[in-house]
């Protein structure tokens, strides 16, 4: 370990930082000489594949922190609304690949209410226990919940229009499906535009750019460190997409409980853990602008992207939710949206979301 504290993408690191990389590089090794020389066991490799994959998730939130203070705030703000969900759009494009498109809807519902609901009840929950009633703006919070109310417009009408359009073939709501995709592609870009152009009217765009600068990396070498954690990762989903079937044989899971659960979970853990640690450090509105912000990176760019990528690779995927997952979507967004609208919140408030998610999570896991 005293030779790697030489080497500069790992020697400026923190001791846990460092032994954290060196373990995830390790395991991304063994799990693709599992994958590839071995012929493993899908279980074990999907449980491998996954920690992995959780490291690279970790990496990549590193890289894109470090270029987003080498290059200010609003270029930063776009980085991280771009890779801040890279993890899970690697994973859902190979599991669309692989026609399990159950999964990848189950995926992109478990993101967004594991955001609204999971992360920012975790951190609402500690930051109250350890700080009281905490405050933000809630002119900017409510610019947030809108944008999300818009998505799950998004997400609603297609299903409205499967169930009232009883004879209309699949490629019709296909198509329809692209289209709303598109135009949530749209809408994801203006808010980006808008972001960008008003850094201190977004959440979190209150504070000093030099508090989140990551790892002391040159940005040849936080480019480098994002492009390799990306490959790696790209590699990595291949092989945890192509074990999920036989990881839910072995455990008796339901596609919608590993979907809903387990992926959004693994592509996103890393970010999840910032939330709740920047909210025990009294700084609520930047822990919602990590849950608000990767929640509508899913629902305005991830699943509308995957619509587009599916119609392209002849993998066609639509926008029509079994109604379980309409119900969580709007549950989630609701009841954010009225935390997020008084401009404060307290850990009574957190407690009660995270219950909602298990209520939810347990739905799931029943459903068949």
């Amino acid at each position: 370990m005293d030779g790697l504290a030489r080497v500069p993408v790992v020697g400026v690191l923190r001791p846990f930082a460092r032994a954290f990389l060196v373990a995830t590089v390790a395991i991304s090794v063994v799990t693709i000489g599992l994958a590839w020389l071995v012929g493993a066991d899908p279980t074990l490799l999907f449980v491998v594949a996954a920690a992995a994959i959780l490291g690279l998730a970790w990496l990549i939130g590193l890289a894109t922190e470090r270029l987003g203070a080498l290059t200010g705030p609003q270029v930063g703000g776009v980085l991280n609304a771009t890779f801040g969900n890279i993890a899970e759009l690697i994973i859902a494009f190979f599991a669309l690949q692989a026609g399990l498109t159950a999964v990848v809807k189950a995926s992109l519902t478990g993101s967004i209410i594991g955001n609204l609901l999971l992360v920012l009840g975790a951190s609402v929950l500690c930051g109250g226990i350890r700080n009281g009633i905490q405050r933000f703006d809630p002119r900017v919070a409510g610019s947030n919940a809108a944008l999300l109310v818009v998505a799950a417009i998004g997400f609603f009408v297609p299903a409205i229009f499967a169930a009232s359009a009883a004879t209309e073939g699949q490629g019709t709501i296909t198509e329809e499906s692209v289209l709303v995709a598109l135009l949530l592609i749209v809408g994801y870009v203006l808010s980006l535009v808008y972001s960008f152009r008003n850094a201190n009217r977004t959440l979190g765009g209150h504070e000093p750019a030099g508090e989140h600068g990551g790892p002391p990396w040159s940005r040849a070498t936080a480019v480098g460190v994002l492009l390799g954690a990306a490959a790696l990762l790209a590699v990595l989903s291949e092989i945890l997409v192509s074990s999920i079937e036989p990881f839910i044989a072995t455990f008796g899971l339901s596609e919608f409980f590993v979907g809903v659960v387990l992926i959004p979970t693994i592509g996103n853990l890393a970010e999840h853990v910032v939330a709740v640690q920047l909210a025990w450090k009294n700084r609520m509105e930047f822990s919602m602008a990590v849950a608000y912000g990767s929640s509508l990176q899913v629902a305005l760019f991830v699943g509308p992207v995957l619509v587009v990528l599916g119609a392209l690779a002849g993998q066609p995927m639509d926008l029509v939710f079994h109604p379980l997952e309409v119900a969580a979507v709007g549950a989630a967004v609701g009841i954010s949206a009225l935390i997020a609208l008084d401009g404060e919140s307290n850990w009574l408030e957190g407690a009660l979301l995270m219950i909602v998610y298990v209520i939810l999570a347990v739905s799931f896991f029943e459903l068949r």
